[in-house]
């Protein structure tokens, strides 16, 4: 049976009480402010993504590159992966209380696993999928926590973040009870108003815009961060590399230079 939602733990909702989350609403600004990065973002028209605008009902696949399609739009910033991962729907996953999976292999090959009798009921199939999606998207871009519910609390954010919401609060409780892998509890690692929260946070800062998406340069800076694998000394010793070079550029097209310099030895 899943968590019932207590009307005093959500008391964000009423008079904007939200101490009781201030650790999420740092985390959901964190990740805010690295996949938000665009104006382009802002402009787009659908920031929650509803399946329900397919003509048919998806395959576990479909739901896959749906999500990645949506995520590229929605969140430039995390860098989203073109390539949509392998979907299996299998009756029996490695770990045996695991419902959904994601895993690379030696070889870099992404693999998405979700337990077939899940599908049974495709709200909460899409809501497992929809969590897995994240893992991708979070794994690729490099963010990856070394505790492992840290990580997968992260990952439940990251959906929100990315315009997932209501695809996952549509299917997060609706397990039978035969179905209930943690009892006593609904799928994923957050409580009921812990999602409740997120979810509404989320679409306030989108309404909003209260986070600023930041500039070209700072675009730059951390996109340089990342080739750099958050080396600030690195990055500044580059910089200062290129200043040495064209002295009288703007800092702005020193950042450019950069990059272009680094990933052309990397062969990019």
């Amino acid at each position: 049976m899943a968590l019932q939602t207590d009307p005093s733990e959500i008391s964000f909702l009423i008079g904007g009480k939200i101490s009781k989350f201030h650790l999420l609403e740092l985390q959901l600004q964190e990740l805010t402010k690295i996949a938000w990065t665009t104006e382009e973002s802002f402009r787009q028209p659908q920031f929650l993504l509803n399946l329900n605008d397919f003509s048919h009902t998806p395959s576990p696949a479909q739901v896959v590159e749906a999500l990645i399609r949506h995520a590229e739009r929605i969140t430039p910033g995390f860098q989203v992966p073109y390539m949509v991962p392998r979907v299996l729907v299998e009756e029996v996953i490695a770990y045996p209380l695991a419902i959904g999976l994601f895993e690379v292999d030696e070889e870099g090959w992404v693999t998405i696993r979700v337990r077939s009798d899940f599908f049974e009921d495709q709200l909460t199939g899409q809501a497992i999928i929809a969590h897995e999606t994240c893992h991708y998207i979070l794994e690729n871009f490099g963010i990856r926590k070394s505790d492992f519910k840290e990580n997968e609390r992260y990952t439940d954010l990251c959906m929100f973040v990315c315009g997932f919401g209501q695809i996952f609060m549509d299917g997060y409780k609706r397990l039978p009870s035969q179905y209930d892998y943690r009892p006593g509890h609904h799928l994923g690692y957050l409580t009921d108003a812990e999602y409740e929260f997120a979810n509404h946070y989320v679409l306030q800062l989108r309404q909003s815009n209260a986070l600023k998406y930041p500039s070209e340069l700072d675009r730059l800076r951390n996109s340089l961060l990342k080739l750099v694998y958050g080396d600030q000394d690195v990055c500044k010793r580059l910089i200062q590399a290129e200043q040495r070079r064209n002295p009288h550029k703007l800092e702005i097209d020193l950042y450019r230079d950069a990059i272009e310099r680094l990933e052309r030895d990397r062969g990019r």
